[in-house]
């Protein structure tokens, strides 16, 4: 019996380069979670395709962990910003970008095609609505091949706050047309049903590599680095823009420090924010208390979710209209036994049970999250333990990827 092929259509994908130990601190792992869930289909004995944009000093053809990776230019290079940094969502909003959106469609719809006709694809897999889903969309009309849209609310919920309206007749078009439809989370299952009209779309989170994501001893050499020997860690990371809510973090901490003398917060990430949350860090007297290392490289995460004591994603909603599509970083670190206080904003809603090695707090309240924050830190170590564990458990048996390639494939 011939192996089953899928072929997945994204604008954010790894690099050859991207996990190695010596990546430039500053690489940033764009579409990672699209590359764990395209092993979890290598290891169900899948042959899988990915078609995705050209990245500067990348191969044009690579193979990735058994992923044939296919990439393609879409404009005059050295000038493709439409899929740079934080994505097509993001950078959409801006006149030059806008110009390049026929040049994308044109490019990911010829190379597919002609990838999915060369290999006799089986399955399309378009990762966000819009553009990708429009895209597959067209590619089954021309191919036959049965259709499958993964959404992720970053293309949804601007849309919902009257931003981006030229793109719902895309976004309509796809969905209604496609086979199966899943959002990552609740709340971009109702976006999308909202904005669709189509009623049968399905909850399927990001999953998690829980193999790599996992406990273990505390990295000395990792403590050195960010400062952190003797102290308990409260951590976050992320691009600091808005809608990641280090600001609130920022904030909470003027009381947990006050009541904990031994903890730090480990504030990762850089970006616009990045000198105004500096400078309020020095208003607000925490040099001490609170490290800004800016980026911290992929390869340094696990080590630093395993020594933290509560790791902390404290999304808001931004003037857009923009908030966290899913809570796949507490994921990853309750894969490692780690602790997390998760926003109730967004893709975060319905992601975590209270109690099962995590909690919620209010969203942009520094007050109520000082005070979450104060509880677990307040737990025995006997209480705390047993805390940590729960997360490994919760995380195993609800994100694997393994559970999670098993939801899509169930309804195939």
């Amino acid at each position: 019996m011939a192996l089953r092929s899928i072929c997945l259509l994204t604008t954010a994908y790894p690099t050859t380069a991207d996990f190695k130990p010596d990546a430039p601190n500053g690489k940033f792992v764009r579409g990672k979670f699209v590359h764990d869930m395209a092993k979890g289909l290598v290891a169900r004995g899948f042959r899988v395709f990915v078609v995705t944009n050209q990245v500067k000093g990348e191969p044009l053809e690579s193979v990735i962990d058994g992923v044939k990776v296919k990439r393609f230019h879409y404009f005059i290079p050295g000038f493709e910003t439409l899929t740079d940094g934080a994505g097509i969502p993001e950078n959409i909003r801006k006149l030059k970008n806008k110009i390049q959106i026929p040049f994308y469609f044109l490019s990911l719809f010829l190379t597919s095609w002609r990838l999915i006709k060369s290999e006799n694809v089986d399955y399309i897999n378009a990762h966000w609505v819009f553009p990708n889903g429009f895209i597959g969309w067209l590619l089954k009309v021309v191919t036959g091949k049965p259709l499958l849209i993964t959404a992720y609310g970053a293309e949804l919920f601007p849309v919902l706050q009257g931003k981006m309206k030229f793109t719902i007749p895309f976004i309509q078009r796809a969905v209604a047309n496609a086979d199966l439809v899943a959002g990552i989370s609740p709340v971009t299952v109702e976006a999308l049903k909202k904005i669709s009209g189509r009623s049968d779309i399905h909850f399927i989170p990001d999953g998690i590599d829980t193999a790599y994501s996992s406990p273990g001893s505390v990295d000395q050499a990792i403590c050195e680095k960010y400062d952190l020997k003797g102290k308990r860690v409260v951590f976050f990371t992320g691009r600091m823009v808005t809608r990641k809510g280090h600001r609130f973090l920022l904030e909470a901490m003027k009381e947990v420090s006050r009541r904990f003398p031994d903890v730090v917060c480990l504030l990762g990430g850089d970006g616009p924010k990045f000198k105004e949350l500096e400078n309020l860090r020095s208003v607000w007297g925490l040099q001490n208390s609170v490290r800004m290392p800016g980026f911290i490289p992929e390869h340094e995460m696990v080590a630093l979710l395993r020594l933290a004591t509560v790791f902390t994603l404290p999304s808001c909603i931004d003037e857009n209209g923009d908030t966290e599509g899913s809570a796949t970083a507490a994921f990853e670190a309750m894969a490692c036994g780690t602790i997390s206080l998760v926003s109730q904003v967004g893709g975060n809603l319905g992601a975590i049970e209270v109690g099962r090695g995590a909690d919620y707090f209010n969203s942009a309240d520094s007050l109520d999250l000082a005070a979450k924050l104060s509880a677990i830190l307040s737990l025995s170590e006997t209480r705390e333990m047993q805390w940590r564990k729960e997360a490994r458990r919760y995380v195993k048996q609800r994100y694997d990827w393994d559970v999670v390639v098993g939801e899509y494939l169930a309804r195939l």
